[in-house]
């Protein structure tokens, strides 16, 4: 017997009795807990005829692997680390063209609805295979497995792969041979490399976008809902692709034509969030032109156009885990306003002090030019519409003036609930400083209804006060917040406030003032039929009244709905058509950087409705 054989016996020997001794306690207990961190995906698989299909096999391979096979309703759940997927849907006897490209972040819980086609029942046919790869001398032979010799998988596969002309020019030249040495030209490797960068683009590059017609309308709140002026038509585009496994690029635009033409474009490269730096970089920019007379009136200027361009790059640096720092710059040129380049930088924090409790800060400078809602991009990738109101200034010859805030928050933070279905309640405090406080009044004589309005500053507010909020995943379908504010404000008024109590009494406050704001968000979708709702809404103690003849503010609210609906038919493989309706009587997007009185001071907004088309792939 040989000395490594002896060798191994005595090892065995020896590691016996633990062994022994190990499986006589019986078997050990092992505890898994799952990660906090970890996302869900979750959703229904249908047919063509709209029944749910079971025992589909969704598998999702990336990061990780994991498989799930729907029940009696169709419904399956996937459990992932964060990081990115690609989602694929398949069972015997259907066809499923079905492949999405996901991206998973901690806590998150996406819901994905899938469609899958039966295939028709058709006589199976049996099929001959025969090899594709050429012989020196022109027979065929059938492709085997590598040869069990020294030549290694990677040579043999080459040596079987089929002649080009890049491998044998001449179609007679042995290149197994010895005494033959293929030099590729420079040509060569240009050809070589473009096709395969091209076709590395085309099969790797997963592109998604949407394609809206929309129509958009308007309507002032004294006349019910029967539009002041004929509907405007808009077209907007937004495609875009990940880029590896790093990020995702994106790019958007929007145009609509008539008497006051306008189009704006964004462009952004935006990194992955499970990434330590998950930054965002874009340019956006956006114009307004007068085509005939009546829009060169409604400029009130004595150009025929305004344009806005926007540089915005932020941060959210992960330092260390329980540890984040949220920064970033913006810069704005406005080609209407005085001073016309701006920059407003912002730097946040959040630190882990228990578990899943958080301590929060946040310190920003920003400056808003009147229009500016009208040109910036929204804070979602929601549609996109170009400027389609006019603004003037309300004192005739004064310049327009940026409204300045800076704003300061502390707060705290505690995480509630399961995977995929957490929740957060917080408690902050706030503290805003705006200068040069814009208000922004409708239906004044000399501007349309809903058109165009005036803008002016009655002076500089300073607000201070306490913020409560709950926000979350409460159910599978409904993700939702909630903010109640209790503040206190004192005004400094400016030169333009005698003008602006003439107009509109009830936007000059009085210097010192208590507000209670109560501004909520919900989002819900429902899989069965394929419709998924969002709502905005604001409620304030302290919204200026509407009509000239009031002379103190009001209790309020506003709101913004979207209702977008899936039709039964897909014009592309993985695509969608939608339906989209909106209405809104929020000037403002809340989830804007703006001051705090911006929506409170806009008075007799006019409501808005947006309806068209959405084609999704």
């Amino acid at each position: 017997m040989s000395r490594p054989v002896i060798s191994a016996i005595l090892v065995i020997v020896a590691s016996a009795p633990p062994a022994y001794a190990q499986l006589a306690r019986g078997p050990r207990q092992v505890t898994v807990q799952a990660s906090a961190a970890s996302g869900m995906v979750s959703g229904v698989v249908r047919d063509d005829q709209g029944q749910s299909v079971a025992g589909v096999a969704v598998t999702a391979i990336g990061t990780t692997q994991a498989q799930s096979r729907t029940d009696s309703t169709g419904a399956f759940n996937l459990a992932l680390v964060p990081g990115e997927y690609v989602l694929r849907a398949t069972r015997d006897g259907y066809v499923s063209p079905y492949k999405e490209l996901v991206r998973i972040g901690a806590s998150q819980r996406l819901q994905r609805n899938i469609m899958i086609t039966k295939q028709p029942d058709v006589p199976q046919r049996k099929v001959l295979l025969a090899g594709m790869t050429p012989s020196l001398t022109g027979e065929r032979t059938a492709a085997g497995p590598p040869p069990a010799t020294g030549e290694s998988v990677k040579d043999w596969y080459l040596r079987h792969l089929p002649r080009t002309i890049l491998r044998d020019g001449t179609g007679t030249k042995d290149s197994n041979r010895a005494d033959f040495k293929y030099l590729p030209s420079f040509l060569d490797w240009v050809v070589a490399e473009s096709a395969q960068a091209a076709t590395s683009f085309f099969a790797d590059t997963h592109f998604s976008g949407q394609i809206n017609v929309l129509t958009t309308s308007a309507m002032s709140s004294s006349q019910g809902w029967l539009p002041d002026s004929l509907p405007r038509g808009v077209a907007y585009l937004a495609v875009g692709a990940p880029v590896g496994v790093h990020g995702d690029w994106r790019l958007r635009g929007a145009l609509s034509t008539g008497g006051l033409a306008s189009w704006v474009a964004l462009g952004e490269y935006e990194a992955r969030p499970v990434k330590s730096h998950a930054f965002r970089v874009a340019m956006s920019y956006g114009m307004q032109r007068a085509a005939d007379d009546f829009g060169m009136a409604l400029l009130k200027s004595t150009e025929r156009s305004r344009t806005v361009a926007s540089v915005d790059g932020r941060d959210r640096w992960r330092v260390r885990p329980g540890l984040e720092v949220d920064y970033g710059l913006r810069l704005d040129r406005y080609d209407y306003v005085s001073g016309r380049n701006f920059l407003s930088p912002r730097i946040g924090g959040r630190l882990g002090v228990a578990s899943r409790t958080f301590v929060t800060g946040l310190v920003s400078s920003a400056v808003i030019a009147p229009g500016a809602n009208e040109f910036l991009p929204p804070p979602t990738s929601g549609p996109w519409l170009p400027p389609e109101r006019t603004f003037a200034a309300l004192v005739s010859g004064a310049q327009f003036r940026p409204e300045r805030i800076q704003r300061y928050e502390a707060g705290i933070e505690r995480e509630f609930g399961m995977i995929g279905q957490s929740q957060t309640i917080g408690v902050r405090w706030f503290h805003e400083a705006s200068r040069n406080q814009m208000a922004t009044m409708f239906g004044l004589a000399g501007g349309g209804a809903v058109g165009h309005y005036y803008v002016a500053t009655p002076g500089d507010v300073q607000i201070e006060g306490w913020a409560l909020c709950v926000s979350g995943q409460f159910t599978s379908r409904v993700k939702a917040s909630m903010d109640y504010s209790v503040s206190r404000a004192r005004w400094e008024f400016g030169s333009e406030a005698g003008a602006i109590a003439r107009a509109m009494p009830s936007a000059v406050r009085p210097e010192r003032e208590r507000l209670h704001d109560l501004t909520s968000t919900l989002e819900a979708a429902i899989p069965e039929t394929e419709t998924n709702i969002s709502v905005a809404y604001r409620l304030n103690s302290a919204f200026t009244r509407q009509g000239a003849d009031g002379i103190a503010p009001i209790f309020d609210g506003r709101f913004d709905v979207q209702v977008r609906q899936a039709l039964p038919y897909q014009p592309i493989n993985g695509g969608r058509i939608e339906l989209l309706v909106s209405v809104s009587n929020l000037f403002r997007d809340p989830r804007n950087a703006g001051s705090f009185f911006d929506e409170l001071l806009t008075v007799r907004t006019p409501r808005r409705v947006l309806g068209g088309v959405q084609v999704r792939f």
